[in-house]
């Protein structure tokens, strides 16, 4: 299991993004399993709350983009999301896959692999904190501090988990280009930081990285992994770990 609180120099960490999204449907118990046999070191994974507060695994606000249906998952009870079928969007031999609770991926991985837990707060009110304490709970009840990354745009959110559990390693998403990004980060306590590729260069990595921040690169799913070299970032997030993985080895063989 990898260290999650600090910084590992001269390896490049493989993260499944939604499980592996390239491979099965996002988020799904299918993503999941692929994600872990193709290596990944993580497994990123997001969390919202449906509208009785059961904390699940669902990266998109409404259904319309897999399923057609333009309700929205927090208007939905756990007991209706947990019978659709979110495979079959992906192809028919996913039929039948399920939306996971996190308390269900939480007690799966647990001891197995580390997550990566975006944290989906959509449209609601700064002061609402339902989404955080939800996750930090189960988290805290499954013991798994010490193998959870929680991500996210909102950095009033990470403040609250921070204060709650300061423990618990975080991550801030930074897509724009900002004038002080080690600044951004460490206001938030975080270890880690996501980038997005190509808003990125190589002096802004070297700065993150010498103030002891972990740089996580996002947006190579084109698998153009040298550049993910040439930036020397610690961490790529990939939609198939396992051709990542090859990829970045064949070019450190070349």
């Amino acid at each position: 299991m990898i260290e999650l609180h600090k910084r590992e120099p001269g390896r490049v960490l493989v993260i499944g993004h939604r499980g592996a999204e390239a491979l099965a449907p996002e988020n799904t118990w299918a993503a999941f399993e692929a994600g872990y046999r193709a290596g990944a070191d993580l497994l990123e994974l997001d969390v919202q709350l449906s509208c009785d507060g059961e904390a699940i695994v669902s990266h998109d606000f409404t259904l319309q983009p897999k399923l057609g249906d333009p309700r929205w998952v927090r208007d939905l009870a756990w007991d209706e999301l947990r019978t659709l079928d979110v495979g079959s969007w992906f192809g028919s031999e996913f039929a039948g896959e399920r939306i996971p609770r996190f308390a269900d991926v939480l007690a799966w991985a647990r001891g197995r692999v580390a997550l990566q837990v975006d944290l989906k707060h959509g449209f609601v009110e700064p002061d609402d904190d339902r989404l955080e304490m939800a996750a930090l709970e189960l988290i805290e009840r499954a013991e798994m501090g010490d193998q959870v990354l929680i991500s996210s745009w909102d950095l009033v959110a990470l403040g609250r988990v921070r204060a709650r559990c300061p423990e618990i390693p975080l991550a801030v998403n930074l897509r724009e280009r900002v004038a002080d990004p080690l600044g951004r980060v460490q206001a938030t306590g975080a270890c880690w930081v996501t980038v997005y590729w190509p808003q990125i260069e190589r002096q802004t990595v070297a700065c993150l990285q010498a103030g002891g921040v972990t740089v996580n690169l996002v947006g190579l799913f084109t698998g153009d992994y040298a550049e993910a070299l040439r930036l020397g970032v610690d961490a790529v997030t990939a939609a198939d770990p396992g051709a990542a993985r090859a990829a970045l080895a064949q070019l450190r063989e070349a």
